[in-house]
């Protein structure tokens, strides 16, 4: 507490381009920390060998079929957008099966034979 109180006597007796100097050294010194803190809060983008850029933790394939991830190569014994295609085409055959037979429309209307347009 005593080292407070001497601390802020030598303030109140500084002068007055002293204080004017500390509080802009302050300023700049707070705003640097903020701009820090705002880098790395935002998402990193990633150049592709192609040229083509992309976020962070975003899957990509280049001309040659090459995957990357975060600038990294990725490899795969067999690619995931495989497996999901595979499922999904497993998933419409069955389900085209159950509309055929089911898809039975009962209200429908045919024209009579005759004259019909007139």
């Amino acid at each position: 507490m005593a080292g407070y109180l001497f601390i802020s006597k030598q303030i109140i007796n500084m002068n007055n381009k002293v204080k004017i100097a500390l509080g802009l050294i302050a300023t700049g010194t707070l705003v640097l920390i903020n701009l820090k803190r705002k880098r790395r809060e935002r998402l990193k983008m990633f150049t592709a060998p192609d040229g083509n850029t992309y976020q962070e933790n975003q899957t990509y394939r280049t001309i040659d079929n090459q995957f990357y991830k975060n600038g990294k190569r990725l490899r795969f014994n067999k690619l995931e957008s495989e497996q999901e295609n595979h499922s999904s085409i497993n998933h419409y055959e069955e389900n085209a099966v159950n509309i055929s037979k089911n898809s039975q429309n009962k209200n429908i209307t045919y024209h009579q034979k005759g004259n019909r347009h007139q």
